[in-house]
């Protein structure tokens, strides 16, 4: 089976690493293509990602040239199916796919208001990260018999539990609970109500791991609420699942969330959850057993949470052991690459 992957996007988030992650690991009868933009980090990347890169414009809508080079590539390679991600790659790859006749699933990895339901109602099938997603999109009259509910899967394998590097005597933490979230600094994710959650507990320090746009706000809320040797900012890491064994609580305040691939890695690594009712968050965290969810923006109720698993260690543990079988269960990339293999093979029938 060939699939042809068009990503406009020219980030490297949570999209682009669900889409190589599910790539990577499709079985070897797979042939896999991907036309993105030269200046995206994933043509950056393209010698550690499974398939034949080539670059091309994607950043109109109507650019008839990208239009008749896809369609040419299309029929050239015998692609089987095209596979869309972003705005403008959809919109792309549904004319090139009415041109060939060939089937188009558009991957719905955000939970962010849409104009229109047309370019999903123009796809063949569309893949949401969630139920929230499925819903929303129904909602806005995506017909119901597009869906198709594929939840992001994570390596199972690298995030776990075991602590292959001792970040407690780097961050002098001696008694302390380490609280930790990894998440790009921006508004969206509420680092500042985390802040303020902290400000008052006793016995914690904080690790923000990741970097954005928000970093010189939140480092002036640190030494405005006179919290600086509680927390520790590490900027960006690429060693994520070596750091995130190290806390003993993890916790994303979001106000919107597609679905938080961020707690689904910690939770494999046996990092029990602090979360925000919002968006799919609800779906990846088994309340009350990996786990507490709390109201968004809500500063008292993330305290409170915060303050029962600070204060229990024994539940702590109970949270660690059933995060990772949860995760294991349901969130690994096995389970999401079979049920993407599943569906590719139902829309060819």
């Amino acid at each position: 089976m060939k699939i042809l992957e068009l990503e406009s996007s020219k980030g490297w988030g949570g999209q682009e690493k669900r889409t190589v992650r599910l790539n990577n690991n499709l079985p070897k009868e797979f042939e896999i293509y991907w036309g993105v933009e030269r200046d995206s980090t994933l043509f950056e990347k393209r010698d550690e990602i499974r398939g034949e890169f080539f670059d091309i414009e994607l950043n109109k809508i109507y650019n008839l040239k990208t239009i008749y080079k896809l369609s040419k590539f299309i029929t050239n390679k015998n692609i089987d199916i095209i596979v869309t991600h972003s705005g403008k790659d959809a919109w792309i790859g549904n004319i090139v796919g009415k041109i060939t006749k060939t089937p188009v699933v558009r991957v719905r990895h955000i939970l962010m208001p849409v104009k229109s339901p047309r370019t999903f109602n123009l796809a063949t099938k569309v893949v949401c990260v969630s139920k929230q997603v499925e819903n929303y999109l129904k909602s806005i009259g995506v017909k119901e018999e597009k869906l198709e509910l594929i939840y992001t899967g994570i390596d199972t394998e690298k995030f776990i539990p075991t602590i292959k590097k001792d970040y407690k005597k780097i961050w002098n933490v001696d008694n302390e609970v380490v609280i930790g979230i990894v998440a790009v600094l921006r508004g969206a994710k509420r680092h500042k109500d985390l802040l303020y959650a902290i400000k008052d507990l006793e016995n914690v320090k904080l690790v923000i791991v990741g970097d954005g746009p928000q970093r010189e706000n939140i480092e002036k809320l640190i030494r405005e609420l006179k919290i600086s040797s509680k927390v520790i900012m590490m900027g960006h890491q690429e060693n994520v699942p070596e750091i995130l064994p190290n806390f003993d609580i993890f916790v994303l305040p979001s106000n919107i969330e597609a679905l938080g691939t961020a707690l689904l890695e910690a939770q494999s690594a046996g990092v029990p959850v602090v979360a925000s009712n919002v968006g799919g968050i609800p779906e990846c965290v088994k309340e009350g057993e990996t786990g507490f969810l709390f109201e968004k923006e809500n500063v008292e109720d993330l305290k409170n949470k915060l303050k029962i698993l600070i204060n229990n260690k024994e539940l702590r543990e109970k949270f660690s052991k059933n995060a990772r079988d949860w995760i294991v269960k349901n969130f690994s990339t096995h389970k999401m690459v079979n049920d993407t293999v599943e569906l590719y093979k139902r829309v060819l029938k």
